[in-house]
């Protein structure tokens, strides 16, 4: 129920810029971890994509079961970064200079620290389909307890 947790102002900030928005989920995924935490992850990497991708782009968001994983992919159609950039992705207030938005460039590093607390590996790479960034989140499945 992560996506219940988006808030109206990522919303209204693609709707802004004209952004399209697109979420693809199964029913069935289900990832096991504190539900607050995980929220602020997802919340981090679709925030970064609207920021950061120019008027009219796509934002892909999809969550699918693949290989005893859970996985998030987060796309869009952005500039996406150089392999400078991505190898210094996720350092504590490391920001791409030349980007007009505010912050002090602790969200990937938090991404990052949430993602190893819940075992999860991260992918960031060029997106093949879209040409911005794609970042890939997997979590491997685990026996759910029924909370009954």
């Amino acid at each position: 129920m992560l996506f219940q947790q988006f808030h109206l102002l990522e919303a209204n900030t693609a709707l802004d810029k004209n952004q399209s928005l697109q979420l693809a989920a199964q029913e069935s995924c289900v990832i096991d971890g504190d539900q607050a935490l995980l929220a602020v992850l997802v919340r981090n990497l679709v925030d970064n994509a609207i920021r950061y991708s120019p008027r009219g782009a796509r934002i892909r968001i999809a969550v699918a079961k693949e290989d005893g994983c859970t996985r998030l992919d987060v796309e869009d159609s952005g500039p996406g970064m150089s392999e400078v950039q991505l190898a210094r992705l996720g350092e504590r207030f490391f920001r791409v200079l030349g980007s007009d938005q505010v912050g002090s460039g602790l969200g990937w590093s938090i991404v990052r620290r949430i993602a190893a607390a819940t075992d999860a590996a991260i992918e960031v790479r060029r997106s093949d389909a879209s040409g911005g960034l794609s970042v890939v989140v997997k979590w491997p499945d685990r026996a759910v307890s029924n909370p009954m």
